[in-house]
């Protein structure tokens, strides 16, 4: 689901419309709630746009609840053109016909299915989040795709959905540099050999996105608090931001990351990271909402302060934690 309030607050607005629509009479009625209704609609529509999120597959709940919202779209501005075009005898709008109680059915269903997107409640939204035990492995990896792992089904790399804020980014591993800066004691700035270098280990960890899907995939990495403890964070340290190439941003407080072992990984089911998943590395985010799993890595600052990132900035949760409120 986009998560912009530029898409759901009109779209929401303009469903209630579509669905007070079906009940109201008298042409002058109909016509201002119609109008009404296609500015909402409108907005909506370019709230949606915006946000670049125009990926109708695979089949799910999310992209289920978008084909929906583009049907009810067209069905309703074609009802109210009609509405506006045609009298009838008796003076009213032709809006009570079964065009019209479909596009209401539609903007119900709709609603209901955005309401539990915002809510974090969409039927598959969340799904397991680590089956697995973290388990040491080598840097070196087999490069032939893994369909299982510890007993657990992966989801093939074939069937796993992306969204990115701009496109793949595709990056040189001989130039690759990530920095590692801010409440460090060594500041320090690794190549991609040296990160191979850092002790591997893989689990098989689900990621969970606000949109509604998700992917099982087994993970290999190197632990962000080993290379914490090489550049030497400083006790006053709280959160690592992290930074993108494609100007990405998000963060997770050091308290979680050493708890949880978690992952910077640049393999997944045993192929090294292609470049739609995050090549040279993507942060294993676990227990938490997709928009934490930053790829593309080139640039981590360990800071005292937390920062908002690109969807922080725009009205998603800081914490991100699987199973409540992603928005707000």
């Amino acid at each position: 689901m986009v998560f912009s309030i530029l898409h759901w607050l009109p779209s929401a607005i303009a469903a209630v419309l579509v669905i007070a629509l079906a009940f109201a009479r008298g042409r002058e009625r109909n016509l201002a709630l119609g109008s009404l209704m296609a500015v909402f609609a409108i907005i909506g529509l370019a709230g949606y746009l915006q946000a670049g999120d125009y990926n109708l597959t695979p089949l799910d709940f999310h992209t289920l609840h978008a084909m929906l919202g583009i049907a009810t779209l067209l069905v309703s501005l074609a009802v109210f053109a009609y509405a506006m075009l045609v009298r009838r005898k008796d003076g009213e709008a032709q809006f009570h016909c079964w065009p019209g109680y479909l596009a209401a059915a539609l903007a119900a269903v709709t609603l209901l299915m955005g309401l539990l997107l915002l809510l974090g409640l969409a039927p598959g939204e969340t799904g397991p989040v680590n089956l697995s035990a973290q388990v040491p492995a080598s840097g070196t990896l087999p490069e032939m795709e893994a369909t299982e792992f510890q007993g657990i089904a992966l989801t093939p790399l074939s069937a796993q959905g992306n969204t990115e804020i701009a496109g793949t980014q595709h990056i040189n591993r001989s130039s690759y540099r990530l920095q590692v800066t801010g409440l460090v004691e060594r500041p320090m700035n690794f190549t991609y050999d040296d990160l191979l270098q850092f002790p591997a280990y893989s689990e098989a960890a689900y990621m969970p996105c606000v949109e509604g899907w998700g992917f099982m995939a087994k993970w290999t990495g190197l632990r962000l608090g080993d290379l914490l403890d090489r550049a030497g964070a400083k006790p006053e340290a709280r959160y690592i931001i992290f930074y993108a190439v494609d100007n990405y941003s998000t963060s997770l407080p050091i308290d979680y990351v050493k708890a949880n072992n978690i992952l910077l990984a640049y393999g997944i089911n045993d192929v090294t990271l292609p470049p739609e998943r995050g090549f040279p590395f993507q942060v294993v985010a676990e227990s938490k909402y997709g928009y934490k799993w930053a790829k593309w890595v080139d640039r981590i600052e360990v800071s005292a302060e937390d920062k908002p990132g690109y969807w922080e900035s725009n009205g998603y949760s800081n914490s991100a934690n699987v199973g409540e409120l992603p928005y707000g």
